[in-house]
């Protein structure tokens, strides 16, 4: 009997945790129309769509370890959610959708330490932290690295191009093709999607419960990965070009070249996953 009371107590609370988070949604209910826009108009900042889903699959898959942990609210969390709500009415205040979006997270941590206590945050934490990659940084930082970004990306693709028999020309950004000319443009940068790689790594290895030394592989090799794999797309995207003309400029591949990269450098971690995982019980 005592069981079913400590599971119906249980229940209780993830249910009121649940509620604290769809209000805290609910207030922040203005940010979501333009960080949506934001992804579905910038291509490079598409990979906006998968990091909600992702955190929310960290936090599902500690759910057992949730149900273990005792419930003890903490008053601590209280200046945290305030902190977090303060944020919030400032950045809306001063129209600067940076600050109140990136105040999310800290209003969620501050709700689940205030109504779960320090234990089940921390279980939560990994989640609600990786809300922050879907939230695009300011223009005034990410501008300068974009531009660096560009230049490396049109200097790679023009001297892989040749080998799969494109003749180019390449002006910095710009790219003569016989038939075409092509500019790496600001969206095409992987740098906006570069910090969410870093996570997409970081995230990977904690799902899958794998090793400290293949997290931590992961997480180094998940920038690399995703830099190759915008190279790959743009490569593809001119050789397709040159070969069947403009209609290769709409397609999935380079409308949606955030999310591209994003699959790509997932597929390319999935693989070394395997072969460190491979070496490691070898070892």
């Amino acid at each position: 009997m005592s069981q079913v009371l400590l599971a119906s107590a249980v229940r209780f609370d993830l249910l009121r945790l649940a509620l604290a988070a769809a209000v805290i949604l609910g207030v922040y209910a203005p940010v979501f129309p333009s960080l949506i826009s934001e992804w579905a108009s910038f291509p490079s900042l598409s990979h906006g769509f998968a990091i909600p889903l992702i955190a929310g699959w960290l936090i599902w898959t500690r759910r057992h370890e949730i149900e273990r942990l005792p419930f003890t609210p903490s008053w601590s969390g209280v200046t945290v959610l305030a902190g977090g709500l303060a944020l919030y009415i400032v950045g809306t205040w001063a129209a600067e959708p940076f600050l109140a979006r990136i105040s999310l997270p800290l209003t969620l941590l501050g709700a689940a330490l205030f109504l779960a206590g320090r234990a089940i945050a921390g279980e939560v934490l990994p989640g609600i932290g990786y809300l922050l990659f879907m939230i695009p940084p300011p223009y005034l930082i990410m501008k300068p690295l974009t531009d660096q970004a560009r230049l490396m990306d049109a200097a790679a693709t023009a001297a892989v191009l040749p080998f799969v028999g494109v003749p180019v020309y390449r002006q910095g950004f710009v790219l003569h093709l016989p038939n075409t000319t092509l500019v790496v443009a600001d969206v095409c940068s992987s740098i906006p999607a570069s910090v969410a790689l870093l996570a997409l790594g970081a995230a990977y290895g904690y799902l899958n419960r794998r090793p400290r030394a293949i997290r931590l592989a992961l997480i180094l090799c998940a920038i690399p990965f995703g830099i190759a794999s915008n190279i790959f797309r743009i490569v593809t995207t001119a050789a397709g070009a040159y070969y069947l003309g403009p209609i290769a400029l709409d397609n999935v591949i380079h409308m949606w070249n955030g999310a591209t990269v994003f699959m790509l450098t997932f597929g390319a971690l999935a693989l070394l996953d395997a072969v460190l995982r491979r070496v490691y019980r070898q070892a």
